[in-house]
């Protein structure tokens, strides 16, 4: 799991995510296996070499099988560079279609069972229902791809999710501008905003307790929701986007549920007149640094 996040405003693009990534460790001997969590994966990208004016942020499935997403991401710079490209949404088609492609290759034999299984609907016994929920968890994401495109200095960004039960390959859908959007682990953002997250607005309007109507519902939350800008400056905009993820990496911390957002949170921005910057950026030594720092304060 993760929290990503993504803010368009008219003076560019921010990215951001935290860093940690959840392993399923198969066990040995009988064992039953178990997940592991790693606090040093990279969930934010610059989509090319330096001075690119693309980054995509991730979240969902940590890998595309034997294909990392940092070889993925190279591979679609290189074929970027390769055709005549006219603007962003159309790499943002392009790497739709190429992570569609891989994605597809590597889980080809999950996604076949989980689309069997979903096929057999109330036929469905409790372990095949229980299997559905599992497939369509581990094997779902996402992506959000924000920048600008040739001499366009317009700051666009698009969102993509992909799953095992979808048949064809997963459009683009572009974000409006002066907004942030949050992905993988959103709930603690939608309370804090909104007061209540989504699941929980269902829940509650399934319930059967509920008496009024869903528009009713929704309406009495619109009523004590905070007010958000509909722009922000950039700098405004890097200090949101970092406080939303810190507050779920720490409110994950402290609640019963497991630690599936964590470590060193990345920011990067693209901006109307600056190609791809990093704001915060984890070094490739990180994780030594900080058991050499435990070790030292021990």
């Amino acid at each position: 799991m993760t929290i990503a996040a993504c803010f368009l405003s008219t003076e560019g693009v921010v990215l951001g995510a935290d860093s940690t990534s959840t392993m399923f460790v198969a066990g040995r001997g009988g064992q039953r296996g178990s997940q592991h969590h790693f606090d040093y994966a990279q969930k934010v990208f610059e989509v090319g070499g330096p001075g690119s004016t693309v980054g995509m942020a991730l979240w969902g499935i940590g890998s595309l099988g034997d294909t990392s997403y940092r070889t993925l991401i190279a591979g679609i710079a290189d074929e970027a560079g390769k055709k005549d490209l006219k603007s962003l949404d159309e790499v943002a088609q392009l790497t739709a279609a190429l992570l569609w492609d891989c994605y597809g290759h590597s889980y080809r034999d999950w996604l076949a069972r989980a689309r069997e299984v979903e096929a057999k609907g109330d036929a469905r016994t409790d372990e095949e229902t229980s299997e559905l929920l599992f497939g369509q968890q581990a094997l779902s994401g996402g992506f959000c791809l924000g920048g600008r495109w040739g001499s366009n200095r317009r700051p666009r960004a698009f969102e993509v999710t992909f799953g095992p039960l979808m048949a064809d390959p997963p459009k683009p859908k572009e974000l409006t501008l002066g907004g942030a959007s949050f992905w993988g682990c959103p709930n603690l953002i939608d309370r804090l905003i909104r007061g209540m997250d989504r699941d929980t607005f269902v829940r509650i309007g399934t319930s059967g307790k509920w008496n009024g109507t869903i528009d009713e519902l929704l309406e009495l939350l619109e009523a004590g929701a905070l007010g958000q800008p509909s722009d922000l400056p950039m700098r405004e905009a890097i200090d949101w986007i970092y406080a939303s993820i810190y507050t779920t990496i720490k409110a994950m911390k402290f609640s019963h549920l497991a630690p599936v957002c964590g470590g060193p949170i990345e920011i990067a921005v693209i901006c109307s007149d600056r190609p791809f910057r990093w704001v915060r950026h984890k070094r490739l030594g990180e994780a030594i640094a900080a058991h050499q720092f435990q070790e030292d304060w021990v």
